[in-house]
């Protein structure tokens, strides 16, 4: 991210889709642990860029009424594909070799990187605050606030309703060949420091604090989750063969096309449902009731797991393809509700968002799915997920406040989120 934003979203996501294919050729040929752990090591360094660079570029394309359904589309199609992906795992990868799973996966890769590099438009330009639909004299994304007093003026507010005309005076039209450019402009070597930095400064406000927690938990527990139900159900008393045990992903599917209804275009329409009782202005904190839905399913769906994973013999296997399938969809909607909500509240501070959101969450996730296996020899099935559960609850919760006190959050810590160049 820091390097995207110095050097250019197009070159960075084309450079690290080689460093993917590299990353999965030399775990093709590896033949010792330590050189598949190096190799692992090296795919690692890819993975930004689908989880944070992505996003970014995917909302420097659309307007903030459409934001939701976009990132949601995008998230939708990437579970479709990671399921199919996931599905025939097992299969595939016994009649091909792990080795060969790796080789079909740098051709994927490959694949992925000729249609970037004849398609994906390069989105880094010079943008003031009011191009990220924040006005240059305030830290709320919605009113214009005087700092001396911290009372929103509205009256300094114009409305855009219609689109304004592009301007080809000072600007030339965009065709393909302006589209594929490997960069634009030259590298801006000190915002890829300066967003380290921000970075540091946005984990200490509270909203975004909240929304990294939430986050780094949801995944850490879906990752659990999905690391556990495959000893369940070859064990007793399901006994399933191990190349049948990634068939339960099936339901990922459903989980992409309910929640883009809900997540996405059901979430845009509720903030300009309130847009318009709030004479035209959003709020960002609208983005959080979405919220409400996935945490229930959540907080539900952990509990349920911990108790089928301890007592098998009374539940159906079924009971395995339901939770994997619905935390997925708590973890969905923790994702893009924080990322939507964040990018509201803060639109300027894309990168660093992303960086907490996308790359921060890892260490939560990290230590809650690797400690999985000793909390469930200490605490059985039961507890550990009943605790996964209580937290998922516990987390959701916290965004009441956030919701009551969200505005005055971002009058107080909006300040600090901009630089002197904005």
């Amino acid at each position: 991210m820091p390097l995207a934003i110095a050097v250019g979203r197009r070159s960075v996501l084309l450079l690290f889709t080689l460093v993917l294919i590299l990353g999965a050729v030399l775990c093709a040929v590896a033949h010792t642990y330590e050189w598949h752990l190096a190799a692992r090591m090296v795919l690692g360094l890819s993975a930004g860029q689908s989880e944070a660079l992505v996003p970014m570029i995917t909302q420097e394309i659309f307007f903030l009424h459409e934001r939701g359904k976009c990132l949601m589309v995008q998230q939708a199609i990437q579970v479709l594909l990671t399921t199919i992906w996931v599905l025939f795992a097992s299969p595939i990868a016994g009649a091909i070799t792990p080795q060969g799973w790796y080789y079909l996966g740098a051709g994927m890769a490959a694949l992925q990187f000729v249609v970037a590099l004849l398609w994906l438009p390069e989105t880094k330009y010079d943008r003031n605050l009011s191009a990220y639909q924040q006005d240059v004299s305030s830290g709320d994304s919605t009113d214009a606030v005087d700092l001396e007093a911290d009372i929103p003026d509205k009256t300094n507010i114009t409305l855009c309703k219609e689109r304004p005309p592009l301007d080809f005076v000072n600007y030339a039209p965009r065709t393909w060949r302006s589209d594929v450019r490997l960069w634009v402009g030259k590298p801006e070597w000190y915002k890829a420091v300066e967003v380290l930095r921000q970075t540091v400064e946005l984990l200490f406000f509270p909203n975004v604090l909240w929304a990294l927690c939430l986050n780094g938990l949801t995944i850490g527990v879906n990752i659990a989750i999905g690391t556990t139900y495959g000893s369940i159900l070859t064990g007793y008393p399901y006994h399933w063969p191990d190349s049948s045990t990634s068939y339960v992903n099936c339901g990922q599917i459903v989980v992409a096309v309910a929640a883009l209804p809900l997540l996405g275009t059901g979430s845009d329409k509720l903030i300009r449902w309130f847009a318009r009782r709030n004479g035209g202005m959003h709020e960002p904190e609208t983005r959080l009731w979405p919220l409400i839905f996935p945490v229930i399913v959540g907080t539900f769906t952990s509990v349920l797991y911990g108790q089928g994973a301890a007592f098998p013999e009374k539940y159906h296997w079924f009971v395995y393809v339901y939770v994997v399938a619905a935390y997925y969809f708590c973890f969905v909607g923790a994702n893009i509700v924080a990322i939507t909500y964040l990018l509201d509240s803060y639109p300027a501070r894309t990168g660093p968002l992303l960086v907490i959101i996308c790359a921060f969450r890892g260490f939560i996730s990290f230590g809650t799915s690797y400690g999985t296996s000793a909390f469930v020899a200490s605490h059985g099935y039961d507890g550990a997920f009943g605790i996964f559960g209580g937290l998922t609850g516990a987390l959701g919760l916290l965004g009441v406040p956030v919701y009551i006190w969200g505005k005055q959050i971002r009058q107080l810590t909006g300040r600090f989120a901009k630089s002197k160049t904005d």
